[in-house]
């Protein structure tokens, strides 16, 4: 009875929302106080279409500008230092011990539009893409010619383990696009680890210097060995170059 009045109040607030076009920072907010209150099997259900709520407000330009100050107790929201971009990011609550993260990008272009785009592919379950993390920093990385922002994300599979991911975005014909060959000619720098191990990486934007420990997979244990070594890259001429 209890599961049937939350779901008959949530399709009711969508009706009242649906007739409001304006960014509400506490209705939206309300929603995710929902999502981490109810059981995984409840999620599942309500989770797309909070959703597809969110999406609806990255629409509205009036969202962007917003300091969302109660949406940012249930959703991880980092913004660039220039301002020019934004990132949303929860856990879907619908994966169990396979947390699957959310994450958006939204961003003001060279002509003054407010856009957004999703930055997970949605497919991890099926391509085992690192995509799926919670993006905790983003750094704008200047040249003589251009911006980069780098993100760097943190995300679990389960199994005991989890993962970082770092990848780099630039702005391109009014939208924003992800680096394809920035470390070591991929687009994608995924470290993991066991989850008792930190992966710690990490950023210094006056070294440009990306740092994080490197634990070998132990393909007979299942796991990844003990043993740490310390990663560096730089940055340098639009790329990052690991260090010897």
């Amino acid at each position: 009875m209890i599961r049937i009045t939350i779901l008959l109040l949530f399709v009711f607030s969508y009706t009242l929302d649906a007739q409001n076009n304006e960014f509400d920072d506490t209705f939206i907010s309300e929603n995710f106080k929902l999502l981490n209150s109810v059981d995984s099997e409840l999620a599942v259900s309500i989770s797309p279409i909070i959703e597809k709520r969110l999406v609806f407000h990255l629409k509205d330009s009036s969202s962007f500008y917003s300091p969302l100050t109660k949406l940012s107790k249930y959703v991880t929201i980092k913004t660039s230092e220039d301002s020019l971009v934004k990132t949303y990011c929860w856990d879907r609550i619908n994966g169990g011990s396979w947390h699957d993260m959310a994450s958006y990008a939204q961003f003001k272009t060279s002509t003054g539009q407010i856009k957004y785009m999703k930055l997970d592919s949605g497919e991890e379950y099926m391509t085992g893409e690192p995509t799926s993390v919670i993006i905790y920093d983003i750094y704008q990385i200047k040249t003589e010619n251009e911006s980069f922002y780098l993100l760097l994300g943190w995300g679990t599979y389960g199994g005991g383990q989890h993962h970082s991911l770092a990848r780099v975005y630039r702005f391109k014909d009014d939208t924003i696009e992800v680096c394809d060959s920035m470390f070591d000619g991929q687009k994608y720098l995924p470290v993991y680890a066991n989850r008792v191990d930190k992966i710690n990486l990490k950023y210094n934007p006056k070294s440009k210097e990306l740092s994080h420990f490197y634990y070998e997979f132990d393909p007979d244990q299942g796991f990844y060995k003990r043993e740490q070594q310390k990663i560096t890259w730089i940055f340098k001429n639009g790329t990052f170059i690991k260090k010897d």
